[in-house]
């Protein structure tokens, strides 16, 4: 009889410490992390603080670039800091970033010329359209002509000059495949050309406002990409530059129209800076070591995903001039994410001075950094068009891994 009670209250014992174990494993840590997951020094250190005595997690280091702002680390959860239970990758940032919220002008330069569309071409014999019988559509990007390189409107001219009516050779890019088509020419009747009816883009603008800017001066900016106007898909970049733009004025936002900045900048002059990335985070490039953009930037911990919570918050942007100051807003929620995508978080602005200036969120505010407890986290990317005090925000890592 009391062996047999010995045998039960050492059951209860046994059972009531693998109780008391699983009550100190930090579960959300557990099932948050994931293999190559984006992370940044202050969660690290917000990590290391759950730790206790039967649980614990180690980060050991497995290789460093210095070219690169990224570090590889092993995530090892022990028991009692001797038995790994469980290990996964992860990527480690290890640099601090500066803050932006500038408004910045945009220039872009397109990989080949985008067709936008087409139309009929006059001749001597009547109207003809010499791509009706081709595979060339809307949204295509033309690379080359005839063996040449095109980047512009005049290099297809030149091109077409020299045809002499026969077929060309056009090669073109769509959704990221290569296809080739020949397609003849006809002569306009008016002003004596070859003409293929294409209406094409060979370059796009915009305003934005700057995210942050890395140690070895790149720049991320928006939150997400420049579409072409016409085609609405990504702009496909060659290379670019960006100019310091001045805020004129702002068209408020309302309810079912969404507002925007009114920035003003001349091409060719005053540039900051080069741009080489459009992409669904945002664009990319490299400012110039003399900007006045750099000009009292300070540098912020990053904060990953792991580190934004429902809550005050604030964004950093210009709405006047070039002056860039600080506006509170409310982080409502966020969200879990394994892959990246523009809508990370909800946002709404509280800040009754930029309430009053521009309703809330507004075009051109797109890429405004956003700062919570002393940590940069993540960028504005969207407005709700029917509740412009309310929109979307991007998490900072997605965009710190282009």
């Amino acid at each position: 009889m009391q062996t047999s009670m010995k045998h039960k209250c050492l059951v209860y014992i046994l059972m009531a410490i693998f109780v008391f174990i699983c009550l100190c494993v930090p579960y959300d840590i557990i099932f948050t992390l994931s293999e190559n997951i984006l992370i940044s020094q202050v969660e690290i250190e917000d990590i290391y603080k759950n730790n206790n005595f039967i649980f614990t997690t180690r980060f050991v280091k497995i290789s460093a670039d210095e070219s690169d702002n990224i570090d590889d680390y092993v995530v090892q959860y022990k028991l009692f800091d001797l038995f790994t239970v469980k290990s996964l990758r992860v990527n480690v940032i290890k640099d601090e970033v500066m803050p932006g919220g500038d408004c910045i002008g945009l220039s872009l330069k397109s990989k080949g010329v985008v067709v936008i569309g087409s139309n009929f071409v006059i001749t001597k014999n009547g109207t003809q359209n010499p791509i009706a019988t081709s595979s060339l559509q809307v949204g295509d990007i033309i690379l080359e002509m005839s063996g040449r390189e095109i980047t512009t409107l005049a290099d297809m001219t030149n091109v077409l000059a020299g045809s002499n009516g026969q077929p060309v050779e056009v090669i073109y890019r769509r959704d990221g495949q290569k296809y080739t088509s020949y397609i003849t020419p006809a002569l306009d009747f008016q002003t004596k050309q070859y003409k293929l009816g294409l209406w094409i883009r060979d370059n796009a603008l915009g305003v934005g406002t700057l995210t942050f800017i890395n140690d070895d001066l790149r720049f991320g900016s928006l939150g997400h990409a420049i579409n072409d106007a016409d085609t609405k898909q990504c702009f496909e970049v060659d290379d670019g530059e960006v100019y310091a733009c001045n805020v004129l004025g702002v068209k408020k936002g309302v309810k079912g129209t969404p507002g925007e900045l009114i920035g003003a900048f001349t091409l060719g002059k005053n540039v900051q800076g080069d741009i080489d990335k459009n992409c669904s985070n945002g664009v990319y490039g490299f400012l110039n070591s003399t900007s006045g953009i750099l000009e009292e930037k300070k540098y912020y911990s990053v904060g990953g995903r792991l580190t934004v919570k429902p809550g005050k918050a604030h964004i950093l942007c210009c709405i006047d001039g070039e002056e860039i100051k600080s506006y509170d807003i409310q982080i409502v929620k966020v969200y879990q994410q394994s892959e990246s995508f523009d809508k990370s978080m909800v946002i709404k602005v509280t800040d009754p001075k930029l309430l009053e200036k521009t309703g809330g969120i507004v075009q051109g505010m797109s890429g405004s950094p956003i700062i919570q407890n002393g940590n940069i986290v993540g960028a504005v990317t969207h407005v709700f068009i029917n509740d412009p005090t309310q929109g979307f925000g991007l998490y900072l890592d997605w965009m710190l891994v282009e």
